[in-house]
């Protein structure tokens, strides 16, 4: 059994670099009964995900797993077996300091320091599709990366 029955992918606005994370997880996870999703820090209100992130995943044949951010609520989005992995450190320390708010303890860390490498996943917002394409890139390295290490602490 995977240690986790969540895994939530966090960023800042919820319209990029957590919707290309969770719908790589998703991808990848098989049949394993994870739950998989993302979330924003900063959404006042729900907007359409970013176009040319939305494209890259199309162009992968994958699809987000919604058409609209989602705001990061720790009483709701967090329950028994979470792992939150946020795409940088900065997102990490505001996930930390709501750590009072989650009804159960949470497992919190960035994308990276999970996977192993640097921790940050910085944000292609306002550059071309191809930048797009290479933060996709990354993200998938890195959720694939992660992904190994979650299904390896699988236990028998």
């Amino acid at each position: 059994m995977i240690p986790y029955k969540k895994v939530l992918f966090v960023c800042t606005e919820n319209t990029c670099r957590s919707i290309m994370a969770e719908a790589i997880l998703n991808a990848v996870k098989g049949t394993r009964p994870l739950t998989v999703e993302s979330r924003g820090l900063v959404v006042l209100f729900p907007e359409p995900l970013n176009p040319k992130a939305v494209a890259i995943l199309k162009s992968k044949e994958m699809m987000p797993a919604k058409e609209y951010s989602q705001e990061f609520i720790p009483e709701q989005d967090v329950e028994e077996g979470t792992l939150i992995l946020t795409m940088s450190e900065k997102e990490k320390q505001q996930v930390l300091s709501m750590a009072g708010r989650f009804a159960v303890p949470a497992a919190i860390g960035t994308l990276g320091e999970y996977a192993g490498e640097r921790p940050d996943v910085g944000s292609p917002y306002g550059g071309s599709l191809a930048d797009y394409g290479a933060y996709y890139e990354y993200i998938d390295i890195l959720v694939k990366m992660a992904a190994e290490k979650l299904f390896k602490e699988e236990k028998p």
